[in-house]
């Protein structure tokens, strides 16, 4: 059922690296790590989208060394208001600067 999303469209198409990709395929490819792992990994993204607590959104970001966030359709139609608001709270710390923005997209980008 959701296992096969498009929250890794942006890694699919420009060979940038995820948090985590397809669900399935992950434990399929990667059957030889234990799957509380790439669980952890599951629940950090909706974490890191979900959560409108800029502390916890660092954490995860420094962790897996995240350098963009993508904030589209998709991401609006999964997670909490409140924590993709987070992200433009973010820029006004200068925590993240926006990289692109569209009328339906807006990708932001770590500040290092």
């Amino acid at each position: 059922s959701g296992l096969y999303r498009w929250q890794g469209r942006i890694s699919i198409n420009t060979g940038l690296p995820t948090i985590v990709g397809w669900d399935w395929h992950q434990r399929q490819q990667r059957s030889i790590m234990p799957g509380q792992v790439l669980d952890y990994r599951l629940q950090d993204v909706r974490l890191l989208y979900d959560s409108a607590i800029v502390a916890e959104a660092q954490r995860i970001l420094a962790q897996y060394g995240v350098k963009y966030i993508v904030v589209g359709a998709l991401e609006r139609a999964y997670y909490a208001p409140d924590g993709l608001a987070k992200f433009d709270v973010m820029v006004q710390q200068r925590l993240l600067t926006v990289a692109y923005r569209n009328e339906g997209t807006t990708v932001y980008e770590v500040v290092q």
